[in-house]
């Protein structure tokens, strides 16, 4: 670089980074560039992109935001650069395509965003919603009459989007719902339109663009209504409660599994065992409850100690998940003992199941010194409505067809007799 060019280069005003788009990683930069990040000029050619923004993480990430580059280059956004103090300073930055000399490059001009002062001469002549989209983690504002919805550059910036990304249609927040809690946060949307709710309010899974999932809280209300009460604007905020949810799962689930096994512990398979035969007998299906016990297990706590047995629980945990169908619930029961509810299964479906995973623990490997001790299940099951009618009855008939199973030889499959 001439020495004049090197010159205004380094004297602009704001941070320039030349890139390799294959890699995100800075070629070189200018002198505004690594002095607003706390470092050497050295320093700053040892980073990439992916290291310096916060918001892009992972090459896979890269590779997209990058294909946008060359689609629709200047490329604007709104993100946070990392300061060699471990702070984050918030920017605006505009990319664009370069080619010398037959190779690609990327530069990207990046200015600081102040922060926003709090004087009335400063906020003077901004609307209200305006400021909400400026300093609210997230944003959203529809009109369904329209088919638009608008979503917030800080709102675009939390899922990894630049502010002239994301096209202003409903689908587009609908795709990024997780599709397992699509249905319920639909329900309480279309609920809150129709009347049937004041506002709307889920948390949920939305999808970043990196392809993970943020858990987040969603709340909106309808702000106006045509002639005819149906809803011309909706609005809302998103709120990130990744950690607090991710905390939460996690006391739920030392709250409710067996550590051990990954199955329910007793109470909660309980709850849930109560639950699905409430719901069976209303919609008039059978169940079955399997009580299942590992045969000889004292044996192997005594012979080769409790490490090895824990080993067997843990194995035998990893058998049930693995051959469980849907809607079953699994629990441990107690010490070796099980239990597995079957909605919805008559006695072929029961029995069936029972020997698949009776047969599945017998063929199974286990470490040494265990595989010299054969590892088999007793299975025992009872069925709703033919056996019993209440969760206590239907319990004691399984246990007393375990029974028969453990007494008739172990390794083997009884259902009750009926009555």
């Amino acid at each position: 670089m001439a020495a004049s060019a090197a010159s205004f280069f380094h004297g602009l005003p704001d941070a320039v980074y030349i890139i390799d788009p294959e890699t995100s990683r800075i070629i070189d930069g200018n002198e505004k560039a690594h002095a607003s990040l706390g470092l050497s000029r050295d320093q700053l050619l040892h980073e990439s992109v992916m290291s310096l923004q916060t918001g892009v993480q992972g090459m896979p990430a890269w590779s997209e935001i990058a294909e946008v580059i060359r689609n629709q280059a200047p490329y604007r956004f709104l993100g946070e650069h990392r300061h060699a103090d471990g702070s984050a300073i918030p920017v605006e930055i505009l990319t664009s395509v370069q080619h010398v000399d037959g190779r690609e490059y990327f530069v990207s001009v990046a200015r600081e965003i102040p922060e926003r002062g709090s004087s009335p001469d400063e906020d003077a002549g901004r609307e209200h919603w305006q400021v909400l989209y400026d300093i609210a983690e997230g944003v959203w504002d529809w009109y369904p009459q329209q088919e638009r919805l608008v979503f917030s550059p800080n709102l675009k910036s939390l899922l990894g989007y630049g502010p002239d990304e994301m096209e202003e249609v409903i689908d587009t927040w609908k795709e990024n719902v997780h599709p397992e809690d699509r249905p319920l946060v639909l329900t309480k949307l279309e609920d809150h339109l129709a009347g049937r709710r004041p506002a709307f309010h889920a948390e949920y899974r939305l999808r970043n663009r990196n392809g993970h999932y943020l858990w987040v809280s969603d709340r909106g209300r309808i702000v106006l209504r045509d002639d005819h009460g149906k809803p011309l604007r909706v609005c809302g905020m998103i709120h990130d409660v990744t950690d607090t949810k991710t905390l939460e799962l996690s006391l739920q689930q030392r709250a409710d599994y067996c550590s051990l096994t990954g199955l329910y512990n007793r109470r909660r398979g309980q709850e849930l065992f109560e639950k699905a035969l409430t719901a069976c007998e209303h919609e008039d299906r059978p169940l079955a409850l399997l009580a299942l016990d590992l045969d000889e297990f004292k044996t192997i706590n005594d012979r080769h100690g409790h490490q090895a047995g824990d080993t067997v629980l843990e194995r035998f945990g990893e058998c049930i998940r693995e051959s469980l169908p849907e809607h079953a619930i699994a629990m441990r029961w107690g010490g070796e003992e099980f239990m597995i509810v079957l909605p919805g299964a008559d006695p072929v479906r029961a029995e069936d199941f029972a020997e698949t995973l009776r047969a599945a623990v017998a063929g199974a490997r286990w470490p040494e010194p265990l595989n010299r001790s054969r590892v088999t299940v007793s299975i025992g099951a009872a069925l709703f409505p033919r056996d019993a009618g209440a969760p206590g009855q239907l319990i004691s008939v399984a246990d007393q067809a375990l029974y028969r199973a453990k007494h008739d030889g172990r390794n083997r499959v009884i259902l009750a007799r009926p009555a």
